[in-house]
């Protein structure tokens, strides 16, 4: 990712919501870092605390050349851009993933069993830029490999649209024009179509970034989203994948995950045994959404 210093600052939401408890992610044990909940997380495309961001995942081929980067969001699945299946080129999912140079740290290789890509997907405009990667073994969650927050639920679609203020995270072009060995993460704000040189967008897309300070090439497969505080703790809900940006100067597209959730779903409940787990939106709690702060983990 490409970066400028820019000025942090804490958002909140004027409007209070309906907080979504557990009951309203794909799993229920998502989106919570092992870090303490007051330590630092530096923002605005510098170096990522190393626990900060558990559910990362780094894609590469079996030549251990890097592809994209992804998110798990579930035990066997892992989200990323369709564009990241490449054609005869078989990708290993590495979790728990930091430094990629750092090979004492504590890290984990899947096999992939299966990838589904969204069957309309283009890649000449980036619509319906998703796809799944079913691993070959269920993964255990542990202190450094988690899985990230999905909401599942349609009706918060109004509330999320609404967070102007997003983080990504990745492995990135930085501003030396290479990519780095260490996870990064930059805070970025909701734009126009016009700032992403669009007159208008797919209603699966939105358009994101900084002018100077963006997620660039490297960092596409990988997540933005928002930290939300839910009973009591702090979690990080995936809003977006990061589609791509040749430009990396410049705002850029994303896949809206929302728009795409029935496609997440029906993977999730086909190959994680049922949905169950989510069961009726939680109503009782309130939640001052667009809670993106630069430090509380």
């Amino acid at each position: 990712m490409t970066i400028v210093a820019i000025g942090s600052s804490i958002i909140f939401l004027l409007l209070i919501f309906p907080l979504p408890g557990s009951t309203q992610f794909l799993e229920a044990d998502c989106g919570v870092s092992s870090s303490s909940k007051y330590s630092t997380r530096i923002v605005n495309g510098q170096i990522a605390d190393s626990s900060s961001s558990p559910w990362m995942a780094f894609l590469h081929s079996t030549r251990n050349e890097f592809i994209c980067g992804g998110t798990l969001i579930s035990r066997k699945l892992v989200l990323t851009s369709a564009h990241c299946l490449i054609p005869k080129v078989q990708i290993i999912v590495r979790l728990g993933e930091y430094n990629r140079r750092e090979t004492k740290r504590p890290r984990e290789e899947y096999q992939v069993q299966n990838t589904y890509k969204h069957r309309s997907y283009n890649p000449a405009s980036h619509i319906n830029d998703i796809a799944i990667l079913l691993l070959v073994r269920s993964v255990v969650y542990k202190a450094n490999i988690k899985p990230i927050c999905i909401l599942w639920d349609t009706k918060w679609r109004p509330v999320t649209d609404k967070i102007q203020v997003l983080t990504g995270t990745g492995w990135g072009t930085t501003e030396s024009k290479h990519d780095t060995d260490e996870l990064r993460t930059l805070d970025i704000r909701r734009q126009l179509p016009k700032a992403c040189g669009f007159a208008s967008i797919s209603k699966d897309q939105f358009c994101a970034g900084n002018w100077g300070s963006n997620l660039c090439i490297g960092d596409t497969g990988g997540p933005v989203g928002a930290i939300v505080k839910c009973h009591n703790t702090y979690r990080f809900v995936q809003i977006g994948i990061f589609i791509t940006n040749r430009k990396c100067q410049r705002p850029s597209l994303y896949t809206d995950v929302m728009s795409h959730i029935d496609f997440i779903r029906r993977l999730h409940s086909q190959h994680n045994g049922n949905d169950k787990s989510l069961t009726k939106p939680d109503n009782e709690l309130d939640l001052n959404w667009n809670f993106t702060i630069p430090v509380p983990w």
